[in-house]
C-alpha cells in the first residue's frame, strides 16, 4: 500500500476518533497529498467540532446545581472535617441520643419533604437535562458535517488530478486567439504532416475502449482511435461545436453527403480543441 494512502487512512480514523482530531489534522497537513482546499475546509469543519466538543464536556455540571447535567449517581451525605468529633472517644452532640417525641417529630418532617418532593410537576424535575438535549444536537451537527466532508473526500480520492496535455503546453495558448496568433510547438510523432503543414493541437482522447488522439494542423483534423483513423480536411467541415463538457461534434460535407464525428475529450481541453479548431478553418 502506497505511502499516502496509509496517512490518508491514519488521518480518517484520528477523525473518526472525535478525541483524536488535532492528530489528525496534523497528519493531513504534513504527510497527505490531499488538496490544499480541501485541507483548509476539513481544518475549519475539524476545528469548530474540537471546540464544541470541549466547551459541551466543560459546561458538564454537578447535579445539585440545577443549571447542569444531572448525573447517573446520587450523593448519600458524611461528614466533613468541621462536623466530625474532635474526640473520636466521646460522642459528639449530633451522636447523643434523641427522644422518642423528637424522632417522631423528624420522621414525619422527612415524609412531609418527600410528599412534597413527589408533587413536584416532571417538567421542573427534568429541566436539569435540557442542557444535554441542545449540546447533543450541536454536538450531532458537527459529527454530520465531518461525514459528509470525509464521504467527499473518499468519492473524488479515485478521481484522476487535472489533466496534462502530454504534447502541448496549452497554458502557451492565449484565448481568445487573434488572427496573428503565434502556436506553440507541438510534440506529437505518430501524425506524418505533408510538406508544409504544421501540427497546430494535439490531445489524448478518451472514449472509453477506444482511447486515442486528436490531431488539428493547418491544413486538416486528425481522429486516432483503437478502430482506426479518420481525416476531415478544415474545408470540408461546416460545423463545430462542443455537445457536452468533453464531447465534441465535427460536421463535415463530402461526396457522401454531411457526416457527424464525436469527439471525446478531456474536460479541460475541450475549450483550446474548440478556439484552435475555429481558427485553423478561419485561415484554411
Amino acid at each position: 500500500m502506497q505511502r499516502d494512502k496509509v496517512f490518508s487512512i491514519i488521518t480518517i480514523a484520528c477523525f473518526c476518533t472525535i478525541l483524536l482530531i488535532p492528530i489528525g489534522l496534523a497528519l493531513m497537513w504534513f504527510q497527505t497529498k490531499w488538496k490544499t482546499k480541501r485541507k483548509i475546509i476539513i481544518t475549519s469543519a475539524g476545528s469548530l467540532l474540537y471546540i464544541a466538543i470541549v466547551a459541551f464536556v466543560l459546561l458538564l455540571e454537578p447535579s445539585y446545581n440545577t443549571g447542569g447535567i444531572s448525573l447517573p449517581f446520587k450523593y448519600y451525605g458524611g461528614e466533613t472535617a468541621y462536623e466530625a468529633s474532635a474526640n473520636p472517644g466521646r460522642p459528639s452532640k449530633k451522636d447523643k441520643k434523641v427522644s422518642p417525641a423528637s424522632n417522631k417529630k423528624q420522621k414525619s418532617d422527612s415524609e412531609q419533604s418527600e410528599a412534597e418532593e413527589e408533587r413536584i410537576p416532571r417538567s421542573v424535575k427534568k429541566q436539569s437535562g435540557r442542557a444535554l438535549g441542545r449540546g447533543f444536537y450541536i454536538f450531532l451537527f458537527f459529527v454530520i458535517v465531518m461525514i459528509l466532508i470525509l464521504w467527499r473526500n473518499f468519492r473524488s480520492a479515485g478521481k484522476k488530478d487535472e489533466y496534462e496535455n502530454p504534447y502541448v503546453d496549452t497554458n502557451l495558448y492565449k484565448l481568445p486567439l487573434a488572427d496573428d496568433a503565434k502556436m506553440p510547438l507541438v510534440h506529437f510523432l505518430r501524425l506524418k504532416a505533408a510538406q508544409g503543414e504544421k501540427i497546430l493541437y494535439a490531445t489524448e482522447t478518451v472514449q472509453k475502449d477506444n482511447e486515442g488522439d486528436f490531431v488539428v494542423t493547418d491544413k486538416r483534423v486528425v481522429i486516432f482511435s483503437k478502430t482506426g483513423t479518420t481525416e476531415v480536411p478544415l474545408t470540408a467541415l461546416s460545423a463545430v461545436l462542443s455537445v457536452s463538457n468533453s464531447v465534441m461534434q465535427l460536421t463535415a460535407s463530402g461526396e457522401e453527403g454531411e457526416q457527424k464525428y464525436y469527439v471525446f475529450l478531456p474536460e479541460s481541453q475541450m475549450k483550446f480543441a474548440l478556439a484552435i479548431v475555429k481558427w485553423a478553418y478561419s485561415k484554411a
